[in-house]
């Protein structure tokens, strides 16, 4: 299935909907619209919207500053997991990565396992752990961190 990637400036309708969704996701812990209005006037901030057709499929949100950067929320509607809206996300952001960003970090619960092998694919790797970083359930998190300077994806 092909998405497409729209990048800020967005509504506040817009902040609105990406809101909800990640809240769907992540529940109470999800973004506010302002979480993602904020980010995206942020300098080095990234927010991107995946579309099939005129529905929201998945919403991501990171940042660049200097020579790293990290991946600060993806979130796909249920009816297009696993269709590949998180792996156009990811890839969008990491394509327009600025040349000088060395690294790109992430979390990401243990038990994530789909979104673990989505960041593996993309050559992330575990750095280190996180202990008690997820509330509701309390979970670890994996940290996860990719080298742009190597040739991995």
């Amino acid at each position: 299935m092909r998405f497409e990637i729209k990048r800020a400036p967005f509504t506040d309708e817009t902040f609105g909907q990406m809101s909800l969704l990640d809240k769907y996701c992540f529940g109470g812990f999800g973004w506010s619209a302002k979480a993602f209005a904020d980010a995206a006037e942020r300098e080095g901030g990234v927010v991107l919207a995946a579309y099939c057709g005129d529905e929201l499929a998945g919403v991501f949100a990171g940042f660049t500053a200097s020579d790293t950067g990290e991946v600060l929320t993806v979130a796909t509607a249920p009816e297009y997991r696993r269709m590949g809206a998180a792996r156009a996300l990811l890839g969008e952001f990491l394509a327009n990565v600025p040349e000088e960003v060395e690294t790109v970090a992430l979390e990401v619960r243990q038990s994530n396992a789909a979104a673990i092998a989505l960041y593996e694919s993309f050559g992330f790797v575990k750095e280190g752990t996180r202990k008690r970083f997820y509330r509701d359930p309390i979970e670890d998190a994996d940290i996860m961190v990719k080298n742009m300077k190597e040739s991995a994806e």
